[in-house]
């Protein structure tokens, strides 16, 4: 052992510069990417991204720079967001105390004059110029341009009166198709219009369920401040990664409020041909590539 058949003494290979084995790397996880940028060229999906990841610029960078190259392989991409945490920061410099009823916001007038202030007049046009600055042609919406979508009042889950509230009625993805065939992005508030041309406050996740269901997409993404479902909120091994439509309807009522309005709209886009539904953590860096390009994925995977 450690001689050649001459009998002399084998020479180590030296080691590898550790940019060669960097740069390796790098072309493992394109070579890994490939399938699936074959699998979702041309398809569409929509991406959610939460308050919490818009309350953290270098974050909200990185996710735009995840959606320009998402869309740069051809993946057709329609984002929605909330701002929860900024309408909060809003009401209360505003002297309002911010109330919830089954995971909705009861929003009075004066509040909702604020939602549509922070939602559509801050939060969207600041995403708007982080996905352009990534070279993502976005535009920014609500529900009301185009006719988008329509709403109607709603009540909390004992009849509770939520004030200016609504939930999606309709949706017409006319106009989110001509964008995304021109080469656009379209970026959605989630601020929607009722029958008498009033506005109302929607969930964001209700808006993104609605809108991947109308849209027919391949995936509905949410990127929001937990790992994903568990099974026992306080136990960190419990994480699900995988689970049908049919279980996470099962397990609904023993969730969080906050998370039973993204359960719903997640299996309202499920029952109405949305191929996937993800619940990611939107704080984890490049968490959108990590699931659409990786064997393994992260967080919470729901299936039809």
């Amino acid at each position: 052992m450690g001689d050649d058949v001459s009998g002399g003494p084998v020479t180590p290979a030296p080691p590898r510069p550790a940019r060669d084995v960097d740069a390796q790397a790098k072309a493992a996880v394109l070579a890994e990417a490939l399938p699936y940028i074959r699998t979702y060229h041309g398809s569409t999906v929509v991406v959610k991204i939460g308050g919490e990841a818009l309350d953290d610029p270098a974050l909200t960078t990185t996710v735009a720079q995840d959606i320009a190259l998402l869309s740069l392989v051809g993946i057709r991409l329609v984002v929605t967001h909330g701002g929860g945490p900024q309408v909060s920061q809003a009401m209360t410099a505003a002297g309002i105390e911010p109330r919830f009823v089954g995971g909705l916001r009861v929003t009075d007038d004066a509040a909702m004059a604020l939602v549509r202030q922070v939602l559509v007049g801050t939060i969207n046009s600041d995403l708007v110029a982080r996905l352009t600055a990534a070279g993502v042609r976005a535009v920014g919406l609500s529900g009301a341009d185009g006719g988008l979508m329509t709403a109607e009042r709603t009540v909390g889950p004992n009849g509770e009166d939520l004030g200016a509230v609504g939930r999606v009625v309709s949706v017409d993805p006319t106009l989110l198709r001509s964008l995304a065939a021109a080469g656009f992005t379209p970026v959605v508030a989630s601020v929607v219009p009722d029958a008498t041309g009033g506005f109302l406050n929607v969930n964001a996740d209700a808006v993104a369920g609605s809108v991947a269901a109308a849209l027919g997409a391949a995936k509905l993404v949410y990127l929001t401040n937990v790992e994903g479902l568990y099974r026992d909120l306080g136990d960190a091994g419990s994480l699900i990664s995988e689970l049908t439509a049919s279980d996470l309807a099962a397990m609904a009522d023993g969730l969080s409020a906050g998370m039973r309005p993204k359960v719903a709209s997640a299996l309202h886009a499920l029952e109405h041909g949305v191929g996937k539904v993800h619940i990611l953590d939107g704080r984890v860096a490049h968490a959108l590539l990590l699931e659409v390009f990786t064997d393994e994925g992260i967080g919470t995977q729901v299936l039809p």
